[in-house]
């Protein structure tokens, strides 16, 4: 099977977002993506969201304290997309 990457955006991240812009703040997300649910074998389980935590949710915090450290020293090595 075909893998596909994409990168997408809930609403209520698009929302902080938005918001962010308009009020010229600051804004970023992480998010921890644990389901596929357009393919059978990606719908998210109890069972399947216990394997995800057990397996990617203390790098995932570890990876947003490292950001916001960055942040916090003038973010000069954290990267942005500009349009």
């Amino acid at each position: 099977m075909k893998s596909i990457r994409a990168i997408c955006v809930d609403m209520e991240t698009a929302t902080i977002f938005s918001v962010g812009f308009a009020n010229k703040i600051p804004t970023g997300a992480l998010l921890l993506v644990s389901d596929q649910p357009m393919v059978p074998e990606g719908v998210k389980t109890s069972v399947s969201d216990v394997t995800v935590t057990a397996k990617y949710v203390e790098a995932h915090i570890s990876i947003g304290i490292d950001a916001l450290k960055q942040l916090i020293n003038n973010g000069l090595t954290v990267k942005h997309l500009k349009f």
